[in-house]
């Protein structure tokens, strides 16, 4: 029976929320609404799903997040992922849950984002912001706990009743979490080739390339102007494809360039890093991708799947450290053998 149904904005989202419960059971991530009623078919003990929301007008925001609720099972508990910095439909989402009591805890402490007298702020965070006034009118009645730790994250859910909906990001998922049984899954070494898919634009994504590009001078890097891809051979051992600027067009149609581009390499590597929601969102869906299997997390915030023979790994444009995507090299079979495109 399933325990857990996790709603998200973004596929990323999705994923990076769901990836701590891969040690309490079967963790399914359906990547589109329509996808769920196979993801339910396959029997998770939780079950995470995309509404691909986050860039959508309010009223289809909500009108997709009511229609997932109509299809999970009666009393299932429900994690409502919003973005940890408060972007996307977060007021007119929450009005799908109208008449149950809310926690709303977009706080990642080992990210260093924290909440204290309602107002977020911390690592990638510009300035800081009040939670309340993301959430429309919820933004009176909904709990927001002051959370500097992960010992305050896990003390705001202990006693709530299972009907709360918990409003969160990764940081309210790992406190859920602690609260079931389980022991960490063993992930292995990722298999190569490997292909970094980047079309998130976000700083912390763009230090990360930088730091794996000064690691590895031979790293073989094709760039992606406006998401237009050359026409490229097999993958090299290590391949980093970067969605680069180019003419103004807009995200939804760069991501999709970028995938249609980028399937054919992508078809040939046994595994892939996709950064960016849309990114992820519009490659899996070239490669008729639409339920996975979530393995756990290979670092902090960075979920690992399965799809086939392939292993899948997404990250949010601003999660990691600096030397994430190099950590990730390490910890493949990959030789630092690689040449230039």
């Amino acid at each position: 029976m399933t325990k857990l149904a996790i709603i998200a904005d973004d596929l990323t989202g999705a994923l990076d929320s769901s990836a701590p419960f891969a040690d309490i059971g079967k963790v399914i991530a359906a990547t589109r609404p329509e996808a769920l009623e196979s993801a339910l078919g396959m029997g998770g003990d939780v079950i995470a799903v995309s509404t691909r929301s986050r860039e959508i007008g309010p009223n289809d925001a909500y009108q997709r997040v009511l229609d997932v609720m109509r299809q999970l099972p009666p009393g299932i508990r429900v994690f409502k992922k919003i973005d940890s910095r408060l972007k996307g439909n977060i007021a007119a989402e929450l009005e799908a849950f109208t008449g149950r009591d809310m926690l709303v805890a977009p706080a990642i402490p080992d990210f260093q984002r924290i909440v204290i007298d309602g107002v977020l702020s911390g690592f990638g965070i510009s300035a800081p912001m009040a939670v309340a006034d993301c959430l429309g009118r919820f933004g009176q009645t909904a709990q927001i706990p002051d959370v500097r730790t992960e010992t305050d994250m896990l003390a705001a859910i202990e006693t709530l009743p299972n009907d709360t909906v918990l409003v969160g990001a990764r940081g309210l998922a790992m406190a859920l979490r602690q609260t079931m049984p389980g022991k960490s899954p063993g992930l292995g070494p990722l298999p190569a080739p490997m292909v970094f898919a980047i079309g998130s634009t976000d700083p912390i994504t763009r230090a990360q390339v930088r730091t794996l590009r000064q690691s590895m001078p031979n790293l073989r890097v094709i760039d992606a102007p406006a998401g237009q891809v050359p026409p490229v051979s097999a993958p090299d051992d290590t391949t980093l494809l970067q969605m680069t600027p180019g003419a103004t067009v807009s995200n939804r149609a760069a991501a999709n360039s970028f995938a249609a581009g980028a399937t054919p390499l992508l078809r040939r590597a046994k595994t892939m890093l996709l950064t960016g929601g849309a990114t992820a969102e519009a490659m899996l869906d070239e490669l008729n991708i639409d339920v996975l299997s979530v393995a756990g997390e290979i670092l902090p915030g960075l979920p690992c799947c399965r799809a086939g023979n392939q292993t899948i790994i997404t990250k949010s444009g601003g999660f990691g450290d600096a030397d994430t995507l190099h950590r990730l090299v390490d910890l493949s079979e990959l030789k630092e053998h690689c040449s230039h495109a």
